[in-house]
């Protein structure tokens, strides 16, 4: 799958709710992984920053559902709900759908707890701090039409 850019309309909806997990959800789950894996693939021989996050909109989708690399890992987060933000983090906010004044440094949270579904349906709750706690809030904006160049003061 192809990444979608700004100024695309489904990058300023606000995602719809995942009702239940069928095959069409594991369907976009897989093309969200797969699409993230390509994408750092390039950028690591491109000797560019790697991707660790991708949310459905990114990929035409507007749907509740990003997945992210959290310690070496894939997080996949079905109608993800932040709960609680605190503290001030700095981050060096690049995306794959905004080429414009990326790789620009704005605030975010420092501490982020988070509400989701994982893909066996059950409720689960994440906390993350710093670069992770930056790279959640990012891909839950994506699900809420909010992008990174939104933040940034001119």
């Amino acid at each position: 799958m192809s990444i979608v850019e700004h100024p695309e309309p489904v990058l300023r909806q606000v995602a719809e709710p995942i009702d239940h997990i069928d095959g069409s959800i594991l369907s976009l789950i897989d093309n969200i992984i797969s699409t993230l894996r390509y994408h750092a693939l390039v950028d690591f021989f491109l000797e560019r920053s790697l991707p660790r996050g991708l949310a459905a909109p990114q990929i035409g989708v507007a749907k509740r559902l990003v997945v992210c690399g959290i310690n070496g890992k894939m997080k996949v987060m079905i109608n993800p709900e932040i709960l609680e933000r605190k503290g001030t983090y700095f981050d060096n906010d690049d995306c794959l759908s905004v080429e414009e004044r990326n790789d620009t440094v704005i605030k975010r949270s420092a501490y982020v707890k988070v509400k989701y579904k994982t893909l066996e349906n059950k409720e689960e709750i994440l906390v993350v701090r710093n670069d992770n706690a930056a790279l959640v809030e990012h891909e839950i904006d994506h699900l809420n039409g909010v992008l990174n160049i939104d933040y940034i003061l001119d």
